[in-house]
């Protein structure tokens, strides 16, 4: 009888582990459709191929950059750990599978003799110039610089990896690093975008700054990145600069990545650091910031009901007798990017205008965050005029916000249209946080005729933030699963500016209004994932009710959208696998709500108390 028992026993452990494997590795056998009161996670081999133009292979030490590679990824949210919770897990691992090329000379010539052919001369720029004046520079910049169109290198080199390397870029992630220097036909050369002027003021930054010349670009045409260390220097890697060791003024020493004849005895780094250092800017920014990144937000706060609309509401407050707001904003241009970007919800885009004079509370508040006034008010509370601004309108929000249906999200986005003078110091604006629990809350904006001046509407603004409040990060500042790290672009990581350099409403760079490839591949894989694990939990309520007979059939619709999404994830169809696991929940979500089960949130925060130490995001004038 003993023997029998733990034979038992281990036949029923075994039966738990199988149901348990068949929860979390779900994505190794058939789909599973939902799986009742399973957290799943949803696991993909990622291939990333790394490709080297215009290096020899004596050049690069391979064990050297794979050092720095991760073997995983497994994205969550970031906001809540700067108030000391732990960020929910996504539900998605990756693992990654690398592959290294090394070009032939005929890719090469070809490579290099087309960027000749599509090449404008042009005089050094502005930050090549400053480089040639530091102290240290191993060699001068000379002209005539090619300026050459960075969208048009990137598809050809796609197409090249594509059909010389047998790269498949529908279901993997390709790094090129370039270098043209040691060849004999070498050019200065710096990359441009100059197709995207601002819808609201007509700047085009990409054209008219010598900041936004670039040394890398990706995510516009696929999967794909290049980084060309033989272009520039450029400003917004902050390799120019090879005399000070602190760049942005923090006391901090900020590691960049230099040209590449800076890798010399005579340098500004030592040519044995080469190979690390393309493993730092592969680990750092590639993987890491664009093609498996983390979500500052948990997109699942801000999804709508079953049958509900994800609404925008937009106001605008004048504070400029000689201006309108509402005259430099776009509704029809932003509406067009989220619904290309999300088609699977019902988006309603709203804009108010605050008719003058602006409401007293919200140019207290303002005055209050911006640093024109010292009185106390809401924030103290939560210890800093930080705060002021989401304190006031979420204790006023009906003042400001109209009632929307039950089932719809509303992100309500705040504008503040004045003269610097009476506005304080703000930034362009930013996505701001719930300070009792560490989700996102509204969304505020500045704009007026100095800001306007520098080239930015609101329009573009209203993009940005709403990316963020949706849940999308930079493209400079992350997280780093493995090292459990949250990082941005200073000190030791000060490259991670280059993710900048890529194609995505998201970025510093003011080169492109539209969210891009890796935008949709992260934030269709956490929608994805969250979706089916949120209704999951609801499928349990359903199957424990007695009346669960009465819906099976809307249960059935969800299990067959759950497995169509579970297929197209698979096959790196991530909008179709997020559309349908949307479609999974709604139909889960009715059954839920038809027998009078509660949907409620995915995740419910715990409560916080005030505090002043919550961190201080905000998107600059730049």
């Amino acid at each position: 009888m003993r023997q029998k028992r733990v034979w038992g026993l281990v036949l029923l452990l075994a039966l738990a582990l199988m149901s348990l494997t068949s929860a979390v590795y779900a994505q190794d056998a058939e789909p599973a459709g939902l799986v009742p009161g399973e957290t799943v996670t949803y696991r993909q081999t990622v291939p990333i191929h790394i490709v080297f133009v215009g290096f020899e292979q004596d050049d690069i030490r391979l064990p050297a950059l794979r050092a720095w590679l991760p073997a995983s990824y497994e994205p969550l949210v970031r906001a809540p750990q700067f108030y000391g919770l732990p960020g929910r897990d996504m539900g998605l691992r990756f693992n990654f599978d690398y592959h290294t090329h090394f070009t032939n000379q005929a890719f090469e010539n070809d490579f290099f003799n087309y960027l000749a052919s599509i090449a404008t001369p042009g005089e050094p720029t502005l930050f090549q110039e400053i480089y040639n004046g530091m102290a240290n520079n191993v060699l001068d910049v000379t002209g005539p610089v090619a300026y050459i169109d960075a969208p048009s290198a990137e598809q050809w080199l796609m197409t090249a990896g594509q059909q010389r390397l047998g790269i498949n870029p529908d279901k993997s992630y390709t790094i090129y690093y370039v270098n043209w220097y040691d060849r004999p036909d070498f050019q200065f050369h710096v990359y441009t975008k100059t197709d995207s002027p601002d819808p609201d003021t007509g700047y085009n930054f990409g054209a008219l700054r010598p900041t936004r010349k670039l040394i890398a670009w990706g995510g516009g045409h696929g999967r794909t990145w290049f980084y060309d260390l033989s272009a520039g220097p450029d400003s917004w890697s902050g390799n120019y600069d090879v005399d000070n060791a602190d760049i942005d003024g923090d006391d901090e020493p900020d590691y960049r990545i230099p040209v590449i004849w800076e890798y010399a005895a005579n340098g500004y780094r030592d040519p044995r650091e080469l190979s690390g250092d393309l493993g730092r800017v592969a680990r750092y920014v590639g993987i890491n910031l664009l093609f498996t990144t983390s979500p500052l937000y948990d997109p699942l706060v801000a999804a709508p009901g079953p049958d509900g609309q994800r609404v925008a509401h937009v106001e605008i407050f004048e504070m400029h007798r000689l201006s309108n707001g509402v005259d430099w904003i776009d509704m029809d241009f932003v509406q067009a990017e989220y619904e290309r970007f999300q088609p699977y919800y019902d988006w309603r885009f709203v804009l108010e205008q605050d008719k003058r004079p602006i409401a007293p509370g919200a140019r207290l508040a303002l005055r209050i965050w911006g640093g024109l006034s010292q009185r106390e008010d809401c924030w103290v509370d939560y210890g800093t005029p930080f705060a002021e601004l989401f304190c006031h309108f979420d204790e006023n929000y009906s003042d400001y916000v109209p009632e929307y249906g039950p089932q719809d999200y509303v992100a309500a986005v705040f504008g503040y249209n004045g003269a610097i003078a009476n506005m304080g110091n703000v930034p362009l604006g930013f996505a701001d946080d719930n300070y009792r629990d560490g989700t996102q809350s509204y969304v505020f904006m500045f704009d007026g005729p100095e800001i306007r001046a520098a080239g930015y509407g609101f329009t573009t603004t209203t993009i940005h933030e709403l990316g963020h409040h949706f849940g999308l990060s930079h493209p400079h500042d992350g997280y780093d699963s493995e090292q459990g790290l949250d990082y941005g672009p200073g000190g030791d990581y000060y490259f991670a500016w280059l993710g900048d350099e890529s194609y995505t409403m998201m970025s510093y760079i003011d080169l492109t209004w539209e969210f891009g490839q890796f935008d949709e591949d992260n934030l269709y894989r956490y929608e994805f994932a969250g979706y089916l694990n949120w209704a999951n939990d609801l499928l349990a309520d359903i199957q424990a009710h007695p009346d669960r007979a009465t819906v099976r059939d809307l249960v059935a619709a969800g299990q067959n959208h759950a497995r169509q999404a579970e297929r197209a994830f698979r096959q790196w169809d991530y909008l179709a696998a997020a559309t349908h696991a949307r479609l999974a929940f709604e139909a889960i979500a009715t059954a839920a709500q038809t027998l009078g089960i509660d949907v409620g949130p995915a995740a419910v925060a715990p409560a916080l108390p005030p505090t002043g130490a919550m961190p201080r995001w905000v998107d600059p004038i730049r």
